[in-house]
């Protein structure tokens, strides 16, 4: 599988294979992080969520983001518990929001004081 390492802006074009055993082989990296990137986008792809939440009594949402990258599979979920939640003020920039937000491992957290 081909991908280009998205870790800094030099943007290594990666080859990335599976053998029969198991093991995962990364090559056109040029720093260990492209290899980790490689193994894990191939095994355990993650993306960092963003989103709005309502605030009660307000017209302004509140903007927040995943504290740590979700996995794939679980984006949809993840959103739409963003979209069901309504928080209460005041909000500070880093309070948890959704606390392991769809059964992800992951806290939604304010990105904004308000």
């Amino acid at each position: 599988m081909k991908m280009i390492c998205i870790n800094c802006p030099k943007g290594c074009e990666l080859d990335v294979e599976k053998s029969a055993d198991g093991t995962v082989s990364v090559t056109g990296h040029t720093c260990p992080r492209g290899e980790a990137y490689g193994k894990s986008e191939l095994l355990n792809p993650t993306r960092m969520v963003t989103g709005l939440v309502r605030v009660a009594g307000m017209r302004k949402p509140l903007p927040v983001k995943t504290r740590t990258a979700v996995p794939k599979a679980k984006i949809d979920a993840v959103l739409f518990a963003m979209h069901q939640a309504t928080v209460q003020l005041p909000v500070a920039i880093g309070d948890v929001i959704i606390p392991d937000a769809a059964g992800s491992g992951v806290d939604i957290v304010a990105t904004a004081n308000m």
